[in-house]
C-alpha cells in the first residue's frame, strides 16, 4: 500500500508547487540514480587521472637523453663549434663541397651542433621537450641553419640523404617567421 504525502513549499499561491513522494520505493530509485552518477564521474575521474600519469611516465623515460644533451649543451666544445658555425664556415669553405667535402673538424662542428638542435627539435614534437623551453633555442636554430643550409642541401645531392635533418630545417623555418616581440613569453604557466 502506497501512502501519499503533499509537500506545499508555503509561498504565494502562483509559486508553489506540491511534490508527490510515494513511500520508501520512490527514495531507493533516487538514491540508486544518485549512487550510478556518482560512479560515473568517478571512473572519468580515474581514466582522466590514469592518461594523466602514462603521459608524465613517458615523459620520465625520456629524461636520461634529454639529460644527456643538456651535458652536452654545457660543453665549452659546443659553444666553440656553435660560434665556428655562425662567424666562419661559410666564408672559408664552399658550400658545394656539402658536409663530407669539409675538412674533419668542420665536419665535426656541424654535426655536433645540427644534431644536437635536431634531436632537441624531435623531443619537441614527442612532446617530451615543452614548447616554452625550446623558445630558448629558436634563436641559436635559425642562426645555425642558415649557416649550414647550404651545406646540407647540396650534402643531400651529393650522398642521397633527402632528408638529412630535414626536421631542423622545418622547424628553423617555422621559427624564423615567428617575430621575436610575438608576445610569447617564458614566464606564463
Amino acid at each position: 500500500m502506497a501512502i501519499e504525502h503533499t509537500l506545499g513549499t508555503g509561498g504565494p499561491p502562483g509559486l508553489s508547487f506540491d511534490v508527490r513522494v510515494r513511500g520508501r520505493g520512490d527514495e531507493r530509485v533516487i538514491l540508486n540514480t544518485v549512487a550510478i552518477v556518482l560512479s560515473v564521474l568517478a571512473l572519468l575521474s580515474s581514466t582522466y587521472f590514469a592518461f594523466q600519469q602514462v603521459s608524465s611516465m613517458k615523459r620520465a623515460n625520456y629524461l636520461p637523453a634529454y639529460l644527456a644533451l643538456l651535458n652536452d649543451f654545457r660543453s665549452p666544445t659546443f659553444h666553440q663549434h656553435h660560434r665556428y658555425l655562425i662567424q666562419r664556415l661559410g666564408v672559408e669553405h664552399d658550400p658545394d663541397l656539402g658536409i663530407s667535402g669539409l675538412p674533419a673538424e668542420a665536419q665535426e662542428a656541424v654535426y655536433d651542433v645540427a644534431f644536437f638542435l635536431h634531436n632537441i627539435v624531435i623531443l619537441k614534437r614527442l612532446g617530451i621537450i615543452d614548447d616554452r623551453y625550446l623558445m630558448t633555442l629558436n634563436n641559436r636554430v635559425v642562426r645555425t641553419w642558415e649557416a649550414i643550409g647550404p651545406f646540407v642541401q647540396r650534402e643531400r645531392e651529393l650522398v642521397p640523404l633527402p632528408h638529412l635533418l630535414q626536421i631542423l630545417e622545418d622547424y628553423a623555418a617555422v621559427v624564423a617567421a615567428v617575430p621575436p616581440d610575438s608576445g610569447r613569453s617564458l614566464l606564463r604557466p
